[in-house]
């Protein structure tokens, strides 16, 4: 028992001491005070220190036979159907119907020439076919007459054959005429342009009262809700494109499924690539030469095991580094085990890696930055 006697004593004795190592002495009783570890050991002489084990994240692998990449090919929407509308005669434009953006149904007049030049001509011809006429059934009226004469002895077969001939050169020049008449009226009904098929006005190339020829491109008509996907994709990766029975397009930002392809037969000369022509559905709004695109997952074949970005780290000499999570003695505690591999090809987050590791094997995940290889982890659960 402690008492203020037993105290006292030391301290008298350590007033004597020299200055430097009384202080020592003091400091030296209060450190020994106010320790912790032996309170501590004092109150509880049976604790001891336990070992620190690192918990990480495991993932399990799984060996591959290859492994597929989304590419993206971009295109064009055109119409199945563009006409360049034009008159099939020259002259003056006398009436536009229609302009750019507007609706056109099948057969409906779209603009027109003037005709009245088409319709002075065609009248001179027909009253010239009628004078040709006359004079055929003058001809044949001569004929009979010196057929008669023949007969009778007063007239030779000269005549005969000088009026035969006369008549066929009328009746050519009748035909002839006939033909010109029927051409002059198909010109004039063809003084006009007509829808060949319902669609919308792109593009109007003519004015009123523009005199023109019939080479000017007039017009250009578009059909609607009949269009196509048109992307121009690699040679060799036509095989693996035919195999599918369902294509992904995005349009619109909006992702749509196809069943129909049209594989073009001839390379592209410009960017040596093959043209795809996927039709699209009538209920898409659409507008001639916008983008769209054909996504494809192509597929290398590749032994190997998509593993999280995490779960790599840089070797020596440009190599990459996974560490595999092995059984040790202790049935809780594991060890880490350092393999170097390969990085076929890599995403967002993952990875496609090759090397000495076999499937169901346990990689660590993450958290390779507070870790060394051969080092006794634990998993967390």
């Amino acid at each position: 028992m402690l008492t203020l006697k037993s105290f006292i004593s030391p301290l008298q004795r350590l007033i004597h001491l020299p200055r430097n190592a009384f202080a020592f002495a003091l400091l030296g009783m209060s450190i020994t005070a106010c320790s912790p570890e032996q309170n501590a050991g004092a109150s509880n002489p049976d604790n001891s220190h336990q070992p620190y084990y690192h918990k990480v994240n495991s993932k399990v692998l799984e060996q591959l036979d290859g492994y597929s990449v989304l590419r993206k090919f971009s295109g064009t929407v055109v119409s199945k159907q563009t006409a360049q509308l034009n008159f099939e005669v020259a002259g003056r434009v006398d009436n536009i119907a229609f302009f750019e953006g507007d609706m056109v149904n099948k057969g409906e007049v779209i603009a027109t020439l003037n005709t009245e030049l088409l319709n002075i001509e065609k009248q001179q011809l027909s009253a010239q076919l009628k004078q040709i006429d006359a004079e055929i059934v003058l001809a044949k009226a001569n004929l009979e007459r010196v057929n008669s004469l023949i007969n009778d002895g007063y007239a030779s077969k000269q005549n005969l054959d000088e009026l035969n001939a006369q008549q066929q050169v009328l009746i050519a020049t009748q035909q002839q005429l006939a033909a010109t008449i029927k051409a002059k009226q198909y010109q004039i009904s063809h003084a006009e342009i007509t829808a060949p098929f319902s669609g919308v006005i792109n593009q109007r190339n003519i004015n009123i009262g523009e005199v023109i020829n019939s080479s000017k491109i007039a017009f250009e008509l578009q059909k609607q809700q009949e269009s196509e996907l048109k992307v121009g994709v690699p040679q060799h990766l036509i095989s693996q494109i035919r195999q599918h029975q369902k294509f992904n397009l995005l349009i619109n930002n909006t992702k749509v499924k196809v069943s129909e392809l049209a594989i073009n037969s001839r390379v592209n000369l410009q960017n040596r690539t093959i043209q795809l022509r996927f039709p699209l559905p009538s209920e898409l709004t659409l507008f001639d030469n916008q983008l769209g695109y054909f996504e494809f997952e192509q597929f290398y074949p590749q032994t190997g095991f998509w593993v999280p970005i995490t779960a790599l780290t840089d070797g020596i000499r440009g190599t990459w580094n996974v560490y595999t999570i092995e059984p040790s003695d202790n049935e809780q505690l594991y060890k880490l085990v350092n393999h170097s591999v390969e990085v076929i090809h890599t995403e967002q987050d993952t990875a496609f890696i090759r090397g000495n590791l076999k499937s169901g094997q346990q990689l660590l995940a993450d958290g390779l930055q507070r870790v060394v290889p051969g080092q006794i982890v634990k998993i967390a659960e």
